[in-house]
């Protein structure tokens, strides 16, 4: 399990977990958007037990940016 950062620059502030339902959560950095995705993924593999679409599902409703992947898909 990781620990969680505090105190990041994010498009939402600090809240490293915050869902990005508001236009402009694109300015968030690719390195921060990234290392959170991976550690969502990987934690949700772990919670599935290795399940790998199980947890692709779950990413896709989980993640910071799944509201705008929802907008996205109509």
């Amino acid at each position: 399990m990781t620990t969680p950062r505090t105190g990041q620059d994010t498009a939402t502030g600090t809240d490293r977990d915050a869902k990005y339902a508001e236009p402009g959560y694109e300015d968030k950095s690719m390195g921060q958007a990234v290392d959170q995705d991976q550690e969502l993924a990987e934690q949700l593999l772990d919670e599935e037990g290795g399940d790998a679409d199980a947890a692709e599902r779950r990413f896709r409703d989980e993640s910071a940016g799944s509201p705008a992947l929802k907008r996205q898909q109509g």
